[in-house]
């Protein structure tokens, strides 16, 4: 039997006191959030006082984590559990490179947090490895600083404009409930005035009848005797009959109006219900579409930050960097809110109702004035958009024909002036 073989242990991985000084700061404030850090002060093995801000308290976990007491050994049981799978994935990678390669791969995907402990744990990265990475883990910092600010005022901004579309949606609503209304209350009073009608017409049915009978009594009456008396209940009977023929024909009019009339009603009511379905659907898609922009600008790179003077005071506003944009024709009651849409988008707004109450010739001394011009299609006269598109080619402005007075419209045609 020969000798017995050693197989020699596996590295073990770092403890949280053992990594290096220098690093504390990005591990506490990458790995353990402000709720985390919160909580965990909460629990008997720390015992902070509750009356300590969240920097107070970052610091404080940065001390426990270089010693190797009961606290210390706590916080980095806590981030071996909240870490465990990604420390396990790590631990398989020997060199530099295989290193690397998983935490080029979790940066990608948002894992930094999962990454930073998983390295700064590992037996085997090396010491230009970790500091490579602390380098970029420090400007993912001041990124995230420089566009924090800027995408909270935005989302905030566009927040309000979502408010704005959904009171004028249950505006809407309210509205065209009302009218729903209003409609089933005369179709009902209709559906009244047509059963009392079908209660005449089977009234004058009876006295059809009647008459029939009295017809035929007065062809017996003539056939045997021709006194006068007879001969003059005849004529007033045949008076009666005519009178009343006169009023069946009268009455039988009327139900056809009547009938009419309920048509018209369920048709304006049809007409009704399919407008508000447009509008429910119009101010969904503005709404989407704002929500949408939201999520958008906080996404996409700063467009200003080959401005010289962004972050000034010469700074005319994102986007329309301070254009005056004038609107022509589109709804009274809404150049409100166009003039807060173009104003946000940093640009200044004048109106012109298309010739409707103001006068015609003011346009083309605002035309002078303005930098785009933008036109809804369906609410404005077709003089009046010929006149601006004749205008606007004439002293090359850029002129967007929407396709409504809506906001959505109106935000898509500020896109392209700003494209």
């Amino acid at each position: 039997m020969g000798p017995l073989k050693v197989i020699p242990r596996p590295p073990q991985r770092k403890k949280i006191w053992e990594i290096e000084a220098c690093y504390k700061c990005a591990l506490i404030g990458t790995c353990l959030t402000r709720i985390e850090l919160r909580k965990l002060s909460r629990e008997q093995v720390f015992a902070i006082e509750s009356g300590c801000n969240d920097y107070q308290l970052h610091a404080q976990f940065m001390r426990h984590s270089g010693q190797s007491d009961p606290k210390g050994k706590a916080l980095h049981k806590y981030l071996e559990k909240k870490y465990r799978a990604a420390a396990r994935k790590y631990l398989k990678a020997i060199t530099d490179d295989e290193i690397k390669a998983l935490w080029d791969e979790d940066f990608a995907e948002g894992r930094v947090d999962s990454a930073w402990w998983a390295i700064l744990t590992h037996p085997q990265a090396s010491i230009d490895l970790v500091a490579h990475l602390y380098g970029s883990l420090h400007m993912l910092s001041h990124d995230v600083t420089n566009t924090y600010h800027k995408g909270r005022m935005l989302i905030d901004s566009l927040r309000s404009k979502v408010g704005m579309l959904e009171e004028v949606l249950g505006s809407d609503r309210q509205q065209y409930l009302q009218e729903k209304r209003r409609f089933q209350e005369e179709i009902a009073g209709l559906r009244m005035e047509i059963g009392a009608r079908e209660a005449v017409v089977r009234e004058n049915q009876i006295l059809r009848d009647e008459l029939a009978g009295l017809e035929e009594r007065v062809r017996e009456l003539s056939a045997r005797r021709e006194q006068e008396p007879e001969r003059q209940m005849i004529a007033e009977l045949r008076q009666n009959n005519n009178a009343l023929y006169g009023r069946i024909d009268q009455l039988t009019e009327d139900l056809e109006s009547m009938k009419a009339q309920l048509a018209t009603a369920v048709n304006q009511r049809n007409e009704m219900e399919e407008l508000q379905k447009r509008r429910e659907a119009d101010q969904a898609r503005e709404r989407a579409l704002l929500e949408g922009m939201v999520f958008q600008h906080v996404a996409k790179e700063n467009l200003c930050s080959t401005c010289v003077d962004q972050n000034t005071g010469n700074c005319p506003g994102p986007n329309l960097c301070g254009k005056t944009v004038l609107y022509v024709g589109g709804l009274n009651k809404m150049v409100p809110r166009y003039r807060q849409m173009v104003e946000s988008f940093g640009g200044s707004f004048i109106h012109h109702d298309g010739g409707k109450e103001a006068s015609r010739n003011l346009l083309p001394k605002m035309l002078i004035t303005a930098d785009a011009v933008l036109c809804p299609v369906g609410c404005v006269s077709h003089d009046a958009c010929n006149c601006v598109k004749k205008m606007c080619k004439r002293f090359q402005k850029p002129f967007v024909l929407m396709r409504s007075a809506g906001l959505s419209s109106l935000a898509k045609g500020l896109s392209d002036i700003v494209q």
